[in-house]
């Protein structure tokens, strides 16, 4: 017995319709259709079993097919840079974790409004004296900054240390 039914591919398929119309690239649709924690997919099945056996129906291949019109549409590279989607996840130790929450009720707001709000006043006080804001060094550069010199000693003598 099949977990999935027609009225369900029938409707992943005009919705999938849908997102490929909205979608600015084929990299926003394909999140749109495969993200595993919020795509159309994810919200349609909700188990592992469903999602196995929707993967086997035809359905699934008009899905990968949208997507893959859409990359014709938008270029291979053209349409591989998603739209930012304004969130990102940042790994706290537990103890700072619990300072910004403590921080952010003293304060009466959110811990979300608390941390952009932090983030912000270096960007503000930077545009506003019209500094460069600090570049940040690829980790998978190969460049790397010159390691400092140590000073140049001179023979028979001590680096600031008294004799006596």
């Amino acid at each position: 017995m099949s977990l999935i039914k027609n009225s369900d591919s029938e409707g992943i398929l005009a919705e999938a319709k849908n997102l490929s119309d909205q979608a600015k690239t084929w990299a926003d649709l394909s999140n749109a259709i495969f993200d595993p924690a919020s795509g159309l997919i994810a919200r349609t099945f909700r188990g592992g079993a469903e999602r196995r056996e929707f993967r086997k129906t035809e359905t699934y291949g008009a899905l990968h097919s949208l997507v893959e019109q859409k990359m014709r549409e938008t270029g291979v590279l053209g349409g591989s840079r998603p739209q930012k989607s304004g969130r990102f996840v940042v790994r706290l130790p537990r103890s700072m974790h619990a300072a910004l929450e403590l921080e952010a009720a003293g304060e009466g707001t959110s811990l979300n409004q608390l941390v952009l709000a932090k983030l912000a006043v270096p960007l503000t006080s930077a545009l506003l004296q019209a500094k460069p804001l600090p570049a940040v060094r690829d980790k998978r550069s190969s460049h790397r900054p010159p390691k400092p010199r140590r000073s140049p000693t001179v023979k028979g003598t001590t680096s600031g240390r008294r004799r006596g």
